[in-house]
């Protein structure tokens, strides 16, 4: 059985010891966790992974 997906923006909080509470906090309820470091947290995430295909299809000539 596959884990669902828990995305955390880096710059969400305050300091680093913060976001690896958080971090634990979901991997330990069964989340697999991915974490940004980059880029405007207030965009939708499906938006932001949207874009990183549609960019990448440009590049490989659709």
């Amino acid at each position: 059985m596959r884990k669902p997906t828990y995305y955390l923006w880096r710059n969400d909080f305050s300091t680093q010891e913060d976001y690896e509470a958080a971090k634990e906090y979901f991997t330990g309820i069964g989340f697999r966790v991915v974490s940004y470091f980059d880029g405007r947290n207030k965009n939708g995430i499906h938006d932001g992974l949207k874009a990183i295909i549609k960019n990448h299809l440009k590049e490989v000539g659709e």
